[in-house]
């Protein structure tokens, strides 16, 4: 019997905005903010942070709320998946990072890691992750497409203000008032800026102020076809930061059909139900089921309380795990054994 295998794909990057300490707990604080997605990605293969922070080895997962990195969850969720006998293949994307992750000791069955320059994203997707998609299709295997994009949700909601024309409010990385205030502070000054754009994506791409690397990866990826004419079955593991770029673009701009596998807690955030009522009726939208009030774990407790919604691919590894038959107290099971080190 053939092994069957997952491709974990994930989009690293981090949104330009100065002094995104102030507006983010997704990161270290000032000037480490940029090392929170090439930490979790080996906190995805490895379940520990190799990269150092600071000159400083700091291995754990813990965020600023007491919560832990959702990258350390899908560690636990790709690994009970491995012991279900599949094969889960990373494919890492570092946009416009500079720093390479350190994979030592990492636990899955292969890594692929690629890099490119800021405003080179469109580039590396179609050179590389559109034919790798269409190989897997081909091949029978399955994949998820994630992303860790620091700031992410800023330029989400600048796209959806943008679009919808009102004030949206997205649930982002942190509860914290003051930094929720810088943070309407910075958008209020990006609304300003490109109140005068057109509601037409290539204008916002084409400008690294108005669009993060994640946006312009996402919108490379579902505006291109394959060199074959292949039309893939795309499945986003993500949530707004996902929607808002397909929101943007439209139905008649995507070349592949697309099913997004989100956690329930972006479902239940204040104006998500509205937003995604705007989607087309063909995208197909999946939460994940699992209670974290099942876990040991008051870490993981927070996430029902809204302090962390989504990240790092974790609604759809939960909704994989689940459609593959792991049962709540299994996947629960597996996330608390990917965090017991780090909180006991």
């Amino acid at each position: 019997m053939a092994v069957e295998w997952i491709n974990f794909v994930i989009f690293n990057a981090v949104a330009p905005i100065p002094e995104l300490h102030k507006v983010s707990d997704a990161g270290a604080g000032k000037n480490l903010m940029q090392l929170t997605p090439t930490r979790d990605a080996e906190l995805i293969a490895c379940g520990c942070a190799n990269s150092t922070l600071g000159g400083v080895l700091t291995a754990s997962p813990i965020a600023g709320s007491q919560s832990v990195s959702p990258a350390i969850l899908v560690h636990g969720v790709l690994k009970a998946l491995q012991n279900q006998g599949l094969k889960v293949r990373l494919h890492c994307y570092q946009l416009g990072l500079e720093q390479q992750p350190d994979f030592s000791g990492n636990s899955l069955d292969d890594i692929v890691c690629h890099h490119c320059p800021l405003g080179e994203e469109a580039r590396l997707i179609k050179q590389r992750l559109l034919p790798e998609l269409a190989r897997q299709l081909h091949a029978g295997e399955g994949h998820v497409i994630a992303e860790c994009g620091v700031g992410g949700t800023t330029f989400a909601t600048l796209w959806l203000r943008h679009w919808l024309e009102w004030n949206i409010t997205l649930a982002g990385s942190t509860k914290d008032p003051d930094k929720l205030a810088i943070k309407e502070q910075v958008l209020a000054l990006l609304t300003e800026k490109f109140a005068h754009f057109p509601c037409k994506v290539l204008p916002f791409l084409q400008h690294q102020q108005a669009s993060d690397p994640v946006q312009r990866a996402l919108c490379a990826l579902l505006m291109t076809r394959c060199s074959d004419n292949t039309v893939l079955e795309l499945k986003l593991a993500g949530g707004m930061m996902f929607v808002a770029p397909l929101l943007a673009l439209g139905a008649d701009a995507v070349r592949h059909q697309l099913k997004i596998a989100t956690t329930r807690w972006v479902l239940e955030g204040k104006d998500a139900q509205a937003v995604l009522s705007r989607l087309p009726s063909a995208y197909e939208v999946v939460p994940s089921t699992t209670d974290f009030n099942r876990s040991v774990y008051r870490a993981l407790h927070l996430y029902e309380q809204g302090y962390v919604v989504e990240g790092c691919g974790l609604g759809g590894c939960l909704v994989l795990a689940e459609q593959w038959g792991l049962s709540q107290q299994q996947i629960i099971d597996s996330l608390d054994a990917a965090v017991k080190p780090w909180l006991e």
